[in-house]
């Protein structure tokens, strides 16, 4: 198989982003603005950081940008960083005053791939099941979830379990997606 140059890596490293996701994000909010009308942001998943470069970007000058990871993150400016374990107490801890007034959730998450088709399905499936979960719990009504998940056998239920839970439902595959990935992201708005 050729070794294709990644354009898109290439035009991130030149742009001073630290990932291709930031275009990803930078599409889907260029069409719906959830970014810039948002001011209390909530980032899943957060590091290397390439969408909380975005959020920093765009984000208003009131806006308070949280972003979560188990993983290091080099500081991004005007965004807030904790590493911790989405399902821990301390991560519970943190966000527990933010209860339903959150206006944005977003997450570039995976878990880590197996290479075992059902396993890695079904956890991404858990991952995205937990984001719309804490959505519930945390946005304001009319707030909005933003999340990575596969076109795959899961993503007819996983969308209609957003349309139980908000009144606009969108699947959106930026351009900066490899051609190759099954990569979506669900896109909610206002919840019911």
């Amino acid at each position: 198989m050729k070794n294709i140059p990644d354009t898109w890596a290439k035009k991130a490293k030149s742009e001073g982003y630290r990932s291709r996701a930031s275009f990803k994000l930078l599409e889907i909010d260029k069409k719906y603005d959830l970014i810039r009308k948002s001011n209390l942001i909530l980032e899943l998943g957060s590091s290397p950081g390439g969408w909380s470069q975005v959020i920093s970007k765009k984000k208003n000058k009131n806006c308070k940008c949280i972003a979560i990871d188990i993983l290091n993150m080099e500081k991004v400016k005007g965004v807030n960083f904790y590493k911790l374990d989405l399902y821990s107490d301390e991560f519970y801890k943190k966000i527990k005053s933010y209860k339903n007034s959150l206006d944005l959730i977003l997450s570039d998450m995976s878990v880590n791939l197996s290479g075992i088709k059902v396993v890695d399905e079904e956890g991404n499936k858990d991952l995205n099941l937990f984001c719309l979960e804490l959505s519930k719990k945390m946005l304001k009504p009319t707030g909005a979830l933003l999340i990575k998940s596969f076109n795959n056998s899961n993503l007819k239920f996983l969308k209609n379990e957003f349309k139980r839970a908000f009144s606009y439902v969108y699947i959106e595959k930026p351009l900066a997606s490899k051609t190759s990935s099954q990569e979506v992201y669900l896109l909610g708005l206002v919840l019911k």
